[in-house]
């Protein structure tokens, strides 16, 4: 049986707020990159329930948003006790795929954290994507604005021969898993920083976190982060490249560009 439901605009923006808690900060009591992306995805969740499609639902029809890929601009991460407020919209649509963007906003609304993500539309049953059906598309009410419009994660010094080589290895846990059954799409992010060498958790802070996903990774496996550190003037700054790779490191599951820079 095919997608049914009833047409029900969304705002053009949604916006809701957030409380950051003690259990979703680092030990400098700035908010963990991961739990910025827990409450992007979070977000996107409840625009979409308020016009009545909740994940839940779409999943118990047999359908699925799954993220291919997120690009993240950070001015500077929210610290413990703050409230901000995220917006989202919808920028675009095309065939499968639907482009959704996010601001992050401080009390004042000064502009935290911008975002940019891609995600297809999934048939679980078919195990394929599908186009987004028409009504489902009819209750989006575009904003064409991208919020993060610019890419690190093809630049130039990526390409240099000259870096610092990394790896670190992890195995994936039951904890993992989502409800499609594969590593939910914040525990790359979670390994990626997770991996990064001392120096660059102690001393600098992150400015950007590109991250496009490959393919699927599913419990029981092993996985190897893969690093490039790029030295930037004078080390004020690091590009790093990551790649989460198979054990035998032939399959790629996620290629990763973090920016950092040294902190004040």
């Amino acid at each position: 049986m095919g997608l049914v439901l009833k047409i029900t605009k969304m705002k053009q923006i949604f916006e809701k707020t957030f409380e950051v808690h003690n259990n979703e900060v680092l030990s400098n009591r700035l908010l963990n990159p991961v739990k910025l992306v827990d409450y992007m995805n979070e977000i996107a969740g409840y625009h979409s329930e308020s016009a009545g499609y909740s994940m839940v639902t779409l999943f118990r029809k047999g359908y699925s948003w799954i993220v291919l890929s997120w690009n993240i601009g950070i001015n500077r991460l929210p610290e413990l006790g703050d409230t901000i407020k995220i917006e989202t919209w919808i920028s675009e649509i095309k065939r499968c795929f639907a482009y959704r963007e996010h601001l992050v906003k401080n009390e004042q609304d000064e502009i935290l954290n911008k975002a940019s993500s891609r995600w297809i539309f999934y048939n679980i049953s078919k195990q394929r994507p599908e186009r987004i059906p028409l009504q489902l598309a009819a209750n989006w009410q575009l904003r064409p604005v991208t919020a993060s419009p610019v890419s690190i994660i093809d630049s130039e010094i990526l390409k240099d021969s000259n870096f610092i080589n990394k790896e670190k290895n992890y195995a994936v846990q039951k904890q993992d898993i989502d409800i499609l059954d594969h590593v939910h799409n914040s525990k790359y992010i979670d390994w990626i920083m997770g991996s990064k060498p001392e120096f660059i958790k102690e001393d600098y802070s992150l400015k950007h976190l590109q991250i496009s996903y490959e393919h699927e990774i599913k419990y029981p496996a092993k996985i190897v982060v893969k690093q490039k550190l790029f030295p930037q003037q004078n080390k004020s700054q690091y590009l790093i490249y990551d790649e989460i790779c198979d054990n035998s490191k032939q399959k790629v599951f996620s290629k990763t560009a973090t920016q950092w820079a040294l902190s004040v």
